[in-house]
C-alpha cells in the first residue's frame, strides 16, 4: 500500500486540482519527454515539454485476465522527431515508455508524479495530409510479462545457463519432470 505525502493530500483535497500526464519515451540517443500541460514540467531531472492540445493518450482499460496496450497520438510533430518515426523499426520497437500522473500545486509546480503505466513501443505510424503530420504510437504494457511462462526447468543445462560451473543440479534425478505442488497424495494423507 502506498502512503501519500502531506503536500499531495492537501493538493488532492483542495477545491482546485491541477494534474498533468507525463510521457517519457526512451529512444536510444533521443529520449522524448512530453506533458499534457501548456508549460514545461521538471520531474526527476527530466524536463517534460508542454504539449497541451497537440496529442492524446487512449485510456487505460485493463480488466481481470486481460491487459491492453495504449495508443499515443501526436500532431504537429517537428521534423527532427519525424525522422525517428521513419527510422528502422528495431530502434522504435521495444523502446520503454513511462506514463506518470503529475500532481501540481496552485503555482503549477510539481508535488508528486507517481508512475501510472509502463510499457514498450510496438509500432509507430505516420499520417500526413500535406499540411500537418500525425504520429501514432502503439505500446504494449509491461504487465504482459507477468502472463508469460517461465521457460526454465530444474535441469543441469538450465542451471549451467544461469550459473556456469555450478554443479548443484548435476546429479538430480527429477530433471525435466514437472513438479506439481501440492500433489494428490498430500490430500489423501490429510483424510
Amino acid at each position: 500500500m502506498r502512503t501519500l505525502a502531506p503536500p499531495t493530500i492537501a493538493a488532492l483535497s483542495g477545491s482546485v486540482l491541477s494534474i498533468a500526464q507525463l510521457v517519457y519515451m526512451d529512444f536510444p540517443g533521443l529520449p522524448i519527454a512530453l506533458c499534457s500541460a501548456n508549460r514545461d514540467i521538471l520531474c526527476d531531472g527530466v524536463t517534460y515539454r508542454g504539449a497541451a492540445g497537440l496529442g492524446s493518450i487512449s485510456p487505460v482499460e485493463d480488466s481481470p485476465g486481460e491487459i491492453k496496450g495504449l495508443q499515443f497520438q501526436m500532431s504537429g510533430v517537428p521534423i527532427e522527431n519525424l525522422a525517428l518515426a521513419l527510422d528502422d523499426s528495431a530502434i522504435v520497437q521495444g523502446t520503454n515508455i513511462i506514463v506518470r500522473l503529475a500532481i501540481l500545486d496552485l503555482d503549477h509546480q510539481l508535488i508528486e508524479a507517481p508512475t501510472d503505466w509502463t510499457g514498450r513501443i510496438d509500432t509507430m505510424a505516420i499520417e500526413e495530409d500535406g499540411e500537418t503530420c500525425t504520429i501514432t504510437v502503439t505500446a504494449e504494457s509491461t504487465a504482459v510479462d507477468l502472463l508469460r511462462g517461465n521457460a526454465l526447468t530444474t535441469s543441469n543445462a538450465d542451471q549451467q545457463f544461469l550459473y556456469p560451473g555450478d554443479r548443484a543440479m548435476e546429479y538430480v534425478a527429477l530433471q525435466d519432470v514437472p513438479v506439481v505442488w501440492p500433489t494428490k497424495q498430500l490430500f489423501m494423507a490429510m483424510r
